[in-house]
């Protein structure tokens, strides 16, 4: 029994500093004192305003609780939405990704592969020819290359026996 006051107790003082965080006691005992005030200087007003405000309280609960609900849903069923759809578009980004990242592989190997080609072709025939120039093969052929002065046009080479 004694816990469960102590407990109680601890509640009670946890909303009290909630409330005076909100409104500060004595902006709260200022209101009482205004509203005991004109309770005592305009009876029938204080009890008109008191019953109206007790009667449209449950309305005015009930319709926010309805406002609140009603948006929390509509924001819950725009997220359900937009999750669905973001779901059905990664299964297509997906396999997209993995044709593009295959070309993209497919595309750097042939680029490597033929600067590696080129870079041997290089190291293999004479770059700086003037007028012509034979270049013996591993296979035991002969390639000739002329150079005009038409600049690349005027380059032709040609394989010999």
């Amino acid at each position: 029994m004694a816990i469960q006051q102590q407990k109680t107790s601890g509640i009670f003082a946890r909303i009290q500093r909630l409330i005076d965080r909100v409104v500060t006691p004595e902006t709260r005992s200022q209101f009482f004192s205004n509203v005991s005030t004109f309770a005592h200087e305009q009876p029938f007003l204080a009890t008109f305003l008191f019953i109206q405000l007790l009667l449209s309280f449950t309305p005015i609960l009930l319709f926010s609780t309805f406002i609140l609900s009603t948006i929390l849903f509509s924001l819950l069923a725009a997220l359900i939405f937009s999750l669905f759809w973001i779901g059905i578009m990664l299964l297509v980004l997906v396999p997209t990704l993995f044709v593009t990242v295959s070309l993209g592989i497919a595309a750097w190997i042939w680029v490597v592969g033929s600067f590696l080609v080129a870079r041997w072709v290089y190291n293999v025939l004479p770059v700086g020819v003037r007028g012509t120039a034979e270049v013996g093969m591993p296979n035991g052929k002969k390639v000739v290359v002329k150079k005009g002065q038409e600049g690349a046009d005027g380059i032709k080479g040609e394989v010999v026996e």
